[in-house]
């Protein structure tokens, strides 16, 4: 209680300094500081750090976006309802739903999902704003989203090829922090990691497309007779002139759409996550029964040292020769996972072994595909295919390998093609002992 006192403390105290800074650098409307820093105590006191550098992620970049090339957007803004400063309903509608997720966190377990969520929202006013801002800088003019034509710059539901490829960049740019700073209950994994990302680029689309889609059809729009010009502004336009509804609903102002914007994204990343993240990895002991240690060496390389470049992708990229001993007599079966946690996108699993006989002693070198002379079966690895794929880190420092070996009281019957995650939720509760054989590699 004490720790989350503190925390809720300290996120009381960076959301003032934040908000205050905000407004100081007209980023922000006295409005707009002010439910920031209801915003951001939320999310920062109740979230942490990881969450409050999402948040982050999405308002700086936005936010300097919005001062840059503000000159040229002097006339296209005079149309817009709100200018580049943020007050209360914008800060709401760009940020209140990733605040929701962010307050549902820790009363529903830390899901994964709620995570994507967040950051789908995130992604999503960040895709809109983005596209916004580096949109109305193209060179062609954009067309309605529903009927194709040709509009003004800035017009509500106008998409053109930079927009896209804007809201593409702030989606992406969400993602990569999503899956930078993701919570212990999403496993790291390179499929995992790819899953979370690609949800929360889908999630920011999803909602810049459904912002657009609804800025054409369904948010009020008002028409300047003076000015002859459709605007965003009501009851008067820039020139002081009175407008009048020209299409639209008249409660659905462009704060309404962003709200749809950012809850489509992250309704839409929540539901890829849910259905598509693996979960966390199950405790792999026996009921709490002291585990044995299993004897395992390779004559090809010495425990903790570098292996020859002949067993990596630079080489023949074959399998090493393994050797193992002190196996229980109760053991009907054996299993080995070969893995390199030191990935840059997460645990990369190199080998998938099991069905091996429990009275098998060794793997020979140069293992082929498929399942073993032995009766062992080859699961399916993150290079999505049943053999053994050899070390081949990116350049830099060296990454370890890990050659574990289980032994388990179940009979070697396991369905083929299994993953990691199959294996090893298979393998719970089932190991009497198990050893491992580490090694390094760099390129």
């Amino acid at each position: 209680m004490t720790n989350l006192f503190f925390q809720f403390a300290l996120g009381i105290i960076l959301s003032i300094i934040i908000s205050s800074g905000a407004y100081y650098m007209r980023a922000l409307s006295r409005s707009g500081a002010f439910a920031a820093f209801l915003l951001g105590s939320v999310i920062f006191g109740l979230g942490g750090l990881n969450w409050a550098i999402l948040l982050m992620a999405f308002f700086i970049p936005s936010s300097l976006l919005s001062f840059l090339f503000k000159r040229q957007k002097k006339v296209i803004e005079a149309d817009f309802a709100k200018g580049s400063r943020r007050d209360a309903g914008q800060v709401a509608a760009n940020g209140a739903i990733a605040g929701l997720c962010a307050l549902l966190f820790p009363l529903l377990g830390q899901p994964g999902w709620l995570w994507a969520a967040a950051a789908g929202a995130l992604a999503a006013a960040s895709a809109d704003t983005w596209a916004t801002e580096i949109g109305v800088l193209g060179k062609h003019r954009p067309r309605l989203i529903t009927t194709g034509r040709p509009v003004d710059p800035g017009t509500s539901g106008g998409v053109s090829l930079a927009g896209f490829a804007a809201a593409l960049a702030g989606s992406t740019l969400l993602a990569v922090f999503a899956v930078l700073l993701k919570p212990a209950s999403v496993p790291n994994t390179l499929l995992n990691n790819l899953i979370l990302a690609a949800a929360v680029i889908m999630g920011g689309l999803d909602g810049s497309i459904l912002d657009s889609i609804l800025g054409a059809g369904a948010q009020a729009m008002y028409y300047c007779d003076t000015c002859r010009k459709e605007t965003e502004k009501y009851p008067t336009h820039t020139c002081g002139s009175p407008t009048r509804l020209f299409r639209g609903q008249a409660w659905m102002n462009n704060d309404w759409v962003n709200t749809f914007c950012t809850f489509s994204g992250g309704l839409l990343a929540a539901v890829l996550s849910f259905f598509l993240l693996s979960s966390p990895l199950p405790n792999l002991s026996n009921g709490g029964a002291e585990m044995l240690k299993l004897t395992v060496s390779s004559p090809a390389f010495a425990n903790g040292q570098p292996i020859p470049s002949k067993y990596s992708c630079d080489g023949e990229n074959t399998s090493p020769t393994l050797k193992w001993g002190d196996v229980p007599q109760t053991a009907r079966s054996l299993a080995l996972i070969m893995e390199d946690p030191d990935a840059p996108m997460g645990t990369y699993t190199h080998w998938v072994v099991y069905n091996l006989p429990a009275n098998t002693g060794s793997l020979s070198e140069g293992q082929p595909a498929g399942n073993l002379l032995n009766g062992g079966t080859q699961g399916i690895n993150s290079s999505r295919t049943n053999a053994y794929f050899g070390p081949c880190p990116p350049p830099g420092k060296p990454h370890r390998y890990f050659f574990k070996l289980y032994a388990l009281d179940i009979d070697p019957s396991l369905a083929p093609g299994m993953t990691v995650e199959q294996l090893t939720s298979a393998m719970a509760g089932h190991i009497l002992a198990q050893g491992e054989w580490m090694g390094t590699y760099r390129r």
